[in-house]
């Protein structure tokens, strides 16, 4: 059957439903929201197949991701600890490249998607952020149930788990570069408006939330939000001078009359001061161990705590084995090895490229710019306590954001906006 605009829209159109469904899902079951993740990169495929057009596969981002899949898959698992697990799970990885290439290559491509996610991800964030701020004045979850005693202090949202502050921070930056894109790029003013109204209650969750990476990452953001809002002049200039002075005062209120907070605060610079001999410190030098013991190839894919506990029995530990090292290039070198990691390092010094060659175009495009890579920095700065960048919960918050900020900078090349 000849391809026509009648299956290119049914495809389009079903995979755009799946697309805005994973930040819904992701509050509550990760098991459907990679069901959604999976079927829009399905839905690519497919059509790749019926146009006979493979040529996404071609370009360098998606190319250097495709050869991180290869070396993962025909490297790293046939010499790893268990070449089986390995295998497996370096496979299934497949499935975010694939949705990567989607969403950026068809899908967030024009000013209906645009238009669609801001509103979409932005009231998502806004269910999430109100449900929060609920659980932090009551004690618990409206939407989950979950009580606040139960996580030591920190907010869930409608999560079982207190990660609601990266969940929000992920996601609030990429839809606000969607929605600069909306109002510079199309004039879309009500978009723009609503995203930046639901960025108040976010933020809120985030610094009250007590998740110290997804609070000091976020500060790092805003701090270059406010730069490139300076360098823009004019009106944004005092813009960037409000927020700056009410940033530091909201900051430091938080600080003063919240011990909860000033206390995760005191945590956070008690690991900074000794870092080795913390938990993250620790998990850190044991990948960088089973690095330097399979530097080529790595352990494989999925097993670092099998590798832990029969090399460094937990009892010999202080603080046991864990699934995995916590800092996301740990975990590239000591599961890919160089093989794996150096086709990955490729596509992140591409994908900043990218951002860092927009500010070429003008003074306006700097607040693009500070949204793309504060984007990039929640999910890839180098010396973060992450989660795991395989598991499917955080990488698919970390796709989902990832592919919609290299969306909106490749949309708004696209657009008149540059042109004027």
């Amino acid at each position: 059957m000849p391809y026509s605009e009648k299956i290119e829209n049914r495809l389009r159109g079903s995979a755009l439903v799946f697309l805005c469904l994973i930040p819904v899902l992701l509050l509550f079951a990760r098991g459907p929201a990679d069901v959604a993740l999976s079927l829009v990169g399905i839905l690519f495929l497919v059509r790749s197949a019926l146009r006979r057009d493979w040529a996404w596969a071609r370009e360098a981002d998606i190319l250097a991701l495709l050869v991180a899949l290869l070396m993962l898959v025909a490297v790293a698992a046939p010499f790893g600890e268990y070449p089986g697990k390995n295998f497996t799970r370096g496979l299934i990885w497949v499935r975010f490249v694939v949705f990567y290439a989607a969403a950026t290559r068809w899908l967030i491509t024009d000013r209906k998607v645009v238009h669609i996610l801001c509103w979409v991800v932005s009231a998502t964030l806004l269910l999430a952020a109100l449900d929060a701020l609920f659980q932090f004045v009551t004690g618990y979850s409206l939407l989950g149930g979950q009580k606040m005693a139960s996580f030591a202090g920190r907010l869930t949202g409608p999560l079982d788990r207190p990660n609601i502050g990266i969940y929000v921070s992920k996601l609030a930056f990429s839809v606000m570069a969607l929605a600069f894109v909306a109002r510079q790029g199309f004039g879309d003013k009500k978009a723009f408006v609503f995203s930046a109204m639901v960025m108040l209650p976010v933020l809120a969750v985030i610094f009250l939330s007590g998740e110290r990476t997804a609070s000091v990452l976020t500060l790092a953001g805003i701090v270059a939000v406010v730069i490139g809002l300076f360098f823009v002049g004019g009106r944004a200039r005092l813009i960037s001078i409000g927020l700056g002075i009410a940033g530091a005062a909201g900051i430091g209120a938080l600080l003063t009359f919240s011990s909860r907070i000033a206390g995760r605060l005191a945590d956070l610079e008690h690991v900074v001061s000794d870092y080795a001999a913390s938990i993250y410190g620790q998990l850190a030098l044991m990948g960088w161990r089973f690095f330097t013991e399979h530097p080529l190839t790595g352990i494989g894919m999925g097993s670092f705590e099998k590798v832990c506990k029969a090399e460094m029995p937990p009892e010999s530990l202080e603080f046991g084995c864990y699934p995995h090292p916590h800092n996301i290039y740990m975990e590239w070198l000591s599961s890919g090895g160089l093989a794996g990691t150096l086709p990955w390092l490729v596509f992140i010094v591409l994908v900043v490229w990218a951002g860092l060659r927009m500010i070429r175009f003008g003074e306006q495009q700097t607040v693009l710019v500070a949204l793309y890579l504060a984007t990039l920095n929640v999910s890839l700065f180098p010396f973060a306590a992450t989660q795991s960048a395989f598991s499917n919960w955080p990488a698919i918050l970390a796709w989902m954001s990832i592919s919609c900020a290299v969306a909106a900078l490749r949309v708004f090349k696209d657009s008149r906006a540059l042109a004027r």
